[in-house]
């Protein structure tokens, strides 16, 4: 973790120092002589972006971390949520497609995987090399804001309407996206999960979640990465940066929850990042190492009942 974690600063350091005219050319040459290096120690796979992508989105220098992290995390929908191979599927802020690729041996040809993201880089890596092998499966690029992935972004995630219509998936999909955005983006992007998905479906989100338990241990420090400073009610790693990471309090996602109508589904699975000794996504169950937040989206007819809290299975 600790190589990973450095290339990554190196890399970012150097696209930094990049003149812009040139970048293009040094990238294309930085992934040419790295899938080289993969193909010839046998790690390379054609639904695998190359090595500069997967730094993009988290420390995946080993290729093959990258594909099982994303099995694992498949398994984890089978088996919590019941996913079917039919199944219509939304993966929200999708990368490079790790989640894709596994996606692509378990959908069947019914089924339909979507995703989208503010990067446009990796979505158009997506677009080629894998919508081009499976006419299922669709990428778009949105139009957020995002300092680090899109600076020319021309809307806010507060503002965003997802590109799709309503009570269009049978599941969604976001993976360590809350834990980059501030609590008002987060209230936007969990209304419009529940638009998007049909009644009956799920939602399948990780968290940071701070609460009577977790909170102490963040302010003690121990949590992985550390949040020291308090914001809007959150704790956030970087008061300069602080979509970089993000702790939002549990009480405030379950009144979003269920102002939306999508009532969590008891027990929270609570994840290692705060409290234990080993809090690494691989050790995790499923290759979680946050808050896992499972919801179903009731009926229209259900949501003058609901009420903020845990809700009984």
């Amino acid at each position: 973790m600790a190589s990973e974690n450095l290339v990554g600063r190196l890399l970012e350091h150097a696209r930094r120092l990049t003149p812009e005219a040139a970048a293009p050319f040094i990238a294309r040459a930085f992934d040419a002589g790295t899938d080289l290096v993969e193909r010839i120690v046998r790690v390379w796979d054609p639904l695998t972006p190359p090595l500069r992508l997967r730094l993009h989105i988290g420390p995946f220098l080993n290729s093959r971390v990258y594909r099982l992290s994303a099995e694992r995390n498949v398994l984890a929908l089978r088996e919590l949520c019941d996913l079917e191979t039919t199944a219509h599927v939304l993966d929200i802020g999708c990368g490079c497609g790790r989640m894709a690729a596994a996606f692509t041996r378990f959908l069947n040809r019914s089924g339909t995987y979507d995703g989208f993201d503010a990067a446009r880089e990796p979505i158009e890596w997506c677009q080629e090399n894998i919508a081009s092998r499976f006419s299922n499966f669709r990428f778009r690029c949105s139009d957020t804001f995002s300092p680090r992935y899109n600076p020319g972004g021309r809307v806010r995630a507060a503002d965003l309407t997802f590109p799709y219509g309503d009570n269009r998936f049978d599941l969604t999909f976001a993976a360590s996206v809350y834990t980059h955005m501030m609590p008002k983006e987060v209230a936007n992007f969990v209304g419009e999960t529940a638009r998007v998905l049909r009644p009956g479906g799920l939602s399948f989100a990780t968290f940071c979640l701070l609460n009577d338990r977790t909170l102490p241990l963040v302010a003690a420090g121990n949590s992985s990465p550390q949040l020291p400073h308090s914001l809007e009610d959150c704790r956030v790693r970087d008061l300069s940066d602080p979509a970089s990471f993000i702790a939002q309090r549990e009480t405030s996602i379950r009144a979003l929850y269920s102002k939306a109508a999508l009532r969590i589904i008891e027990p929270i699975r609570y994840g290692t990042w705060v409290g234990s000794a080993d809090r690494s996504e691989m050790s995790s169950p499923y290759g979680f190492n946050q808050d896992i937040v499972i919801a179903v989206k009731l009926c229209s007819s259900n949501r003058e009942s609901l009420s903020v809290g845990p809700a009984p299975e």
